[in-house]
């Protein structure tokens, strides 16, 4: 999958990839567990962001544990600034 990633060579072939190999739905869910996961890096609180993102306490604690105890991918990427 890495090897594959890396040939798309802009955003727009990025976008047109991830169009074409994942539903509205799915899409949708992965931005919102970026959102989550930044807000958690930015200190914000589990209850406030499960407000904020309207989802539930349980499914920010499971970003929060990937953040926590994962492999370190999702913090270093949103931690790098632009």
């Amino acid at each position: 999958m890495v090897a594959t990633l890396r040939k798309l060579k802009s955003s727009k072939d990025l976008s047109l990839f991830i169009d074409d190999l994942l539903t509205e739905e799915e899409i949708l869910d992965l931005a919102q567990r970026i959102k989550i996961a930044r807000l958690i890096i930015d200190g914000k609180t589990y209850d406030e962001i499960a407000v904020k993102v309207s989802t539930s306490i349980s499914t920010v604690s499971k970003i929060g544990q990937i953040i926590k105890y994962g492999k370190g991918g999702l913090k270093k990427v949103l931690e790098k600034k632009a």
